[in-house]
């Protein structure tokens, strides 16, 4: 047994021995270069070779902005310039319009309130008479619910304007004045025409109001001398009154 374990031993001896003497690859293989495949590559300025002053130049001059190192170039800046410029331009002149826009509507709102309290006669009650304009203007509708165009048009107008005249007299007369100012300031040639077509109407009226007051004069002087002419003919006083029984 002792010499079966001593030829063991003895073997195991031998194949350590072996390779050790055996010369290893490894170590007779020369020294391994990693960066051999990188030798033509061209280093980029500033990396690993610094760069000369003209590309330094060229970036622009070096500026600290929170506490970081900027390089730009007076194009790259003149351009980004330029753009908030217009950016900011066109945002002042949004607010601009619109701020001209809110001055205009709240003017043109207090011109309407104003014109309207003006025109407005306080003693006279706008409510209830506002409602009565309403209910005739309706039934003017209602009217001329079975007829034409032009029934249905002036029939609703003509009492809608007939019942402001008759309930609010003085705001119809405020607001007929203020709609005339207002024409004769939009429309002037318009304006002058219907004064001018008022002012023949007018005339007319007063030729037929004096027309009939001289036909009533004749025939008042015509029922007089009739009346005279049978007294003479007669010898009745008829201009005597009839004396009761």
């Amino acid at each position: 047994m002792f010499a079966r374990s001593s030829v063991h031993y003895g073997a195991s001896l031998a194949v350590v021995g072996a390779f050790l003497i055996k010369p290893s690859q490894i170590s007779n293989e020369p020294k391994r270069r990693f960066y051999e495949d990188e030798s033509d590559v061209i280093p980029v300025p500033g990396t690993i070779t610094p760069s000369p002053g003209t590309e330094i130049e060229a970036l622009g001059p070096n500026k600290l902005v929170d506490g970081i190192s900027v390089r730009s170039t007076s194009t790259l800046e003149s351009y980004f310039r330029a753009i908030r410029e217009s950016a900011v331009q066109g945002i002042n002149s949004v607010q601009h319009y619109m701020n001209q826009g809110y001055t205009k509507y709240n003017e043109t709102e207090r011109q309407v309130t104003d014109t309207m309290a003006e025109l407005h006669y306080k003693p006279e009650d706008l409510l209830p008479s506002t409602l009565y304009i309403v209910i005739a203007t309706m039934s003017g509708n209602i009217m001329a619910r079975q007829r034409g165009l032009i029934a249905k048009t002036t029939f609703p107008l003509v009492l809608g304007l007939a019942s402001f005249r008759y309930f609010l007299p003085q705001t119809f007369n405020n607001v007929s004045g203020f709609v005339w100012n207002l024409e004769k300031r939009a429309l002037p040639d318009l304006a002058e025409q219907q004064q001018l077509a008022l002012a023949k109407a007018d005339q007319f009226v007063q030729g037929v109001e004096k027309s009939s007051q001289r036909n009533q004069k004749r025939l008042e002087d015509s029922a007089n001398s009739l009346r005279k002419s049978i007294a003479q003919v007669t010898g009745l006083n008829i201009d005597e009154e009839v004396s009761k029984k």
